[in-house]
């Protein structure tokens, strides 16, 4: 029998230990002998403290004995003799059992727990239960489940024919979780072949983001192929976002470079940004003849950390564009704070244009640099550049701009 560990655990029930008695459950509540007001309730509560107590043979006679009184607690009474035979060993009467509590309580509280039940023991046999037995979704994914444990052979082409169905959206991502956990080639290449099938694409992006998770940098080459191929621009989206999960910069270049759909340009451009990638954003940058592909650039570089600072500040002393580089020097007071301050001095020193140094004291204040915006004001002839100066400086809260503030209104 196949031993490996049990997959899509978040799905299962704990069906292996005693189910949790604990308020809000469908469990049995432990109920304080001195408040049993009956003997069936006390017979009850005996019983599932046998149960706790790992105590099967006392609790099998217990829940038995309760269940041929026919009372209020004889459907519960079953499900817990069944669950307490199967303990023991005893698979063959548990399955009775819980055939005996469909049978006469059809539309009962406890159905589902002893197909769940069932569905454990048959997982352990030789006998896998198909998914096609169960109704419930959930019980479908717990066979489901059970089948890959123990058949993947027969088990693999369940799971394609529910992805290829009419099923639920709920049942069909699922499954397709189930898939991605088994790292078989055989599972593998059918998770492979999800994420390349574009007929249900929301069910194809799911599949794009589980093959990468489980993958890795193994997966990139399959992706890469899947978003040359693709004409939908949503899944592209996803695939280049995945770039991020595996560490790849490579592919977000060259859709950077090459792709023709700006929303995918920026989403590649940005994603390069949150890996950090700025040795390669610069080289897009200076090999680009774009204005849009470089200002998204200028944009991707804000989350790139210490190192996204200092490429803005090489941008900013640098480019020649006057919109590009006031776009940078601002972006630089976001993203490099204090530590840019010097380079933002240093721009404002080396530009006499009078809308780089408007840009130079917008970036001062977004990096709370008073003390610079403060020295530069005092230097200061130009009247509109002073204006710009002292305006970001009254936004400023605190003793050094406050005492400025006054120095201009002592004059």
């Amino acid at each position: 029998m196949n031993t490996k560990p049990l997959l899509f655990a978040t799905l299962l029930i704990a069906l292996s230990a005693p189910p949790a008695l604990c308020a809000g459950s469908p469990f049995p509540l432990l109920v304080d002998n001195a408040a049993a007001q009956t003997k069936e309730e006390t017979l009850y509560s005996d019983g599932t403290r046998a149960i706790n107590d790992a105590h099967w043979a006392q609790a099998e006679q217990i829940f038995s004995n309760l269940a041929s009184q026919h009372g209020a607690r004889a459907e519960a009474a079953l499900y817990w003799e069944a669950y307490a035979e199967n303990k023991q060993g005893n698979a063959a009467r548990a399955l009775e059992i819980c055939a005996e509590l469909k049978h006469t309580y059809p539309q009962g509280n406890w159905a589902k727990e002893c197909s769940a039940l069932e569905i454990e023991i048959h997982g352990k046999s030789d006998d896998p239960m198909p998914p096609q037995a169960e109704q419930d979704e959930e019980l479908k994914l717990l066979a489901l489940n059970s089948l890959m444990q123990q058949d993947e052979a027969r088990a693999l082409p369940i799971i394609q024919q529910i992805l290829n169905s009419d099923k639920s959206e709920k049942l069909k991502d699922r499954a397709l979780f189930v898939l991605a956990q088994d790292q078989s080639p055989q599972a593998q290449a059918l998770l492979g072949q999800v994420a390349s099938g574009e007929r249900n694409p929301a069910l194809q992006r799911r599949a794009i983001q589980m093959l990468a998770v489980g993958r890795g940098k193994q997966a990139a080459d399959t992706l890469a192929n899947i978003y040359r191929q693709s004409k939908n621009d949503e899944v592209k989206n996803a695939i280049l976002h995945t770039y991020l999960i595996i560490g790849t910069p490579d592919p977000l270049v060259e859709a950077a470079r090459h792709e023709s759909n700006p929303e995918l340009v920026r989403t590649a451009v940005h994603t390069l940004g949150a890996m950090g990638a700025t040795s390669q954003l610069l080289s897009l940058y200076h090999d680009s003849s774009s204005p849009e592909v470089k200002a998204e650039v200028i944009q991707g570089l804000i989350p790139a950390g210490q190192k996204g600072a200092e490429a803005l500040g090489s941008i900013a002393g640098s480019e020649q564009d006057p919109e590009l580089r006031r776009k940078a020097i601002r972006n630089l007071g976001i993203a490099g704070g204090m530590s840019g301050a010097p380079a933002l001095v240093a721009i404002y020193k080396k530009n006499p244009d009078v809308e780089t140094r408007k840009a130079v004291a917008q970036a001062l204040f977004l990096a709370g640099d008073s003390h610079d915006l403060v020295e530069l004001a005092r230097g200061e002839k130009d009247p509109a550049v002073k204006q710009s100066l002292v305006q970001q400086l009254s936004l400023m809260h605190n003793k050094e701009a406050t005492d400025y503030m006054l120095e201009i209104l002592n004059k």
